[in-house]
């Protein structure tokens, strides 16, 4: 009787070991993407810079022509910015 439980006891322990599936381990971002995410966030934060900077000067434009002109450098901006990608 004690060696039949012992030998139940390893094949229960066996099959539970054999049933357990490792977790896969989530690859890392490769350093290409991450190079790419960081270049894309300099991109973007350049683009609020410098949209930013359009806004306020053309809040502050007097003139229509002036107003006009600034329009002008933020539709060739967001242009620019649209080509990039």
């Amino acid at each position: 009787l004690s060696r039949s439980l012992e030998e139940l006891a390893v094949t229960f322990i066996s099959e539970t070991i054999e049933s357990i599936k490792p977790t896969p381990l989530k690859p890392a971002v490769p350093l290409n993407t991450r190079q790419e995410m960081f270049q894309k966030q300099q991109k973007l934060e350049q683009y609020i810079t410098r949209s930013k900077e359009l806004i306020a000067a053309l809040s502050q434009a007097q003139s229509k022509e002036e107003k006009e002109h600034i329009m002008c450098n933020v539709r060739d901006w967001s242009r620019y910015v649209k080509l990039e990608h």
